[in-house]
């Protein structure tokens, strides 16, 4: 049998509630085999990305350093090929509009959010990513 490698997940996200409903969310799926490191600041994840190899980041727009477009342009300019997920309240549609424009892989909706659409987002955003790069 082939041990595949979890899959690993860069949480951006300041709300330390918002974050462990995440992850508490993603480990509810037994079919999704990841590692997920959280950070809650644009600057601890330039520097985790940069020390760490994460295959899919869930980027948090408004963090405590950065807000808005500027956070995805930001963390996108890090890690030019890794699939980047927005997530964003409901109130944020223009900015998250903006953003897939602009190159984000997918996006969440916090409230809407489940594990399986969590684990689904990041999939098929490392999916569609490797298909096109750039």
């Amino acid at each position: 049998m082939v041990k595949i490698k979890p899959t690993s997940v860069l949480l951006v996200e300041d709300s330390e509630s918002d974050a462990m409903l995440m992850i508490q969310m993603l480990s509810e799926v037994q079919e999704f085999d990841h590692v997920l490191d959280h950070v809650q600041t644009l600057n601890e994840a330039v520097t985790s990305f940069n020390g760490e190899h994460h295959e899919c980041i869930i980027l948090d727009l408004n963090l405590p350093d950065s807000n808005g477009l500027a956070t995805y342009a930001n963390m996108r300019a890090t890690a030019s090929n890794t699939p980047i997920i927005i997530v964003t309240g409901m109130e944020d549609r223009d900015i998250l509009a903006q953003a897939l424009t602009s190159g984000a892989d997918n996006y969440l909706i916090k409230d809407k959010a489940d594990g399986s659409r969590i684990a689904i987002a990041i999939l098929s955003s490392i999916r569609n990513r490797s298909k096109n790069p750039g």
